[in-house]
């Protein structure tokens, strides 16, 4: 079987798609050990640089994944079922990396955001808080519950819809490739 069509079928595209993304899911665990053991145990001002620089990193990758490697599988396989495998796999890896984010800022200073209804602030909960916040943040519901207070919180909101405003261009831009398979009768 010729390369194109390898990707095709359904273990060869996962395959890829994991080759691809295997230096991208690194550097955010790495940025999440660092974001949730590191930092939160440094007592300095210039840590909040630190995570945004961190995060500003993690954008870079994310979107050199986009440009560069999940375009080539695009090109090679052009399967509804794919591309939206593709697009579900950006956005859990950007609000998962977001929540991270969110948390280790938290955990550094939980001045930076105004959250009702909070039952305690250990790392669990604060991590499902944030998650759930990068989730509302990224879809752009923003229900109010969670406020961002700080500069950097902000920053790292308009990080977040930003990216989210990319990858709904990326996508739109590569709805005209996509296939839908034709059943035979």
């Amino acid at each position: 079987m010729s390369e194109e069509k390898d990707i095709e079928t359904t273990a060869a595209f996962y395959w890829q798609l994991f080759n691809s993304s295997k230096y991208v899911l690194l550097i955010v665990l790495l940025a999440t050990a660092i974001g949730l053991y590191v930092l939160p145990n440094i007592d300095a001002s210039y840590v909040v640089i630190i995570l945004l620089a961190l995060t500003l990193s993690k954008i870079g990758f994310i979107i050199a994944l986009s440009f560069n490697q999940l375009m080539k599988i695009i090109g090679q396989s052009h399967l509804l079922s794919h591309v939206l495998v593709l697009f579900g796999y950006l956005i859990i890896l950007i609000v998962f990396s977001f929540a991270i984010d969110y948390t280790a800022l938290h955990l550094i200073d939980s001045a930076h955001f105004k959250i009702n209804n909070s039952s305690g602030s250990n790392g669990l909960l604060a991590f499902f808080n944030m998650s759930y916040f990068s989730l509302i943040t990224f879809s752009s519901v923003g229900y109010g519950d969670i406020v961002p207070i700080t500069v950097t919180a902000k920053t790292l909101v308009v990080l977040e819809v930003a990216l989210r405003f990319f990858v709904l261009v990326f996508g739109i831009a590569n709805v005209n490739r996509i296939r839908v398979n034709n059943l035979k009768t």
